[in-house]
């Protein structure tokens, strides 16, 4: 491994870490907001898919296996479709 592999996989590992401390934050205020309303297991399961969709979208855009633009662009054709 050589010094650019060794800073980049530094840097992914603590845009991970971070990316996992802002998870704890949003499940820790939702858990707080939702205490005691109805649906709260389906609203649960929901919170936890957008987060997981938000951290592999992240991914990809760090792996460079798309771009936040063209993210963007299909998000945007999606939109315009319903």
């Amino acid at each position: 491994m050589d010094c650019f592999d060794l800073l980049w996989q530094i840097g992914q590992d603590r845009e991970l870490s971070d990316l996992r401390g802002q998870l704890e934050k949003i499940r820790h205020e939702h858990d707080r907001t939702t205490r005691g309303r109805d649906g709260r297991d389906l609203e649960g399961e929901l919170l936890e898919m957008k987060l997981r969709h938000g951290l592999l979208v992240r991914l990809l855009i760090a792996k460079g296996v798309i771009t936040a633009a063209e993210y963007a662009a299909l998000i945007a054709e999606t939109r315009m479709d319903t």
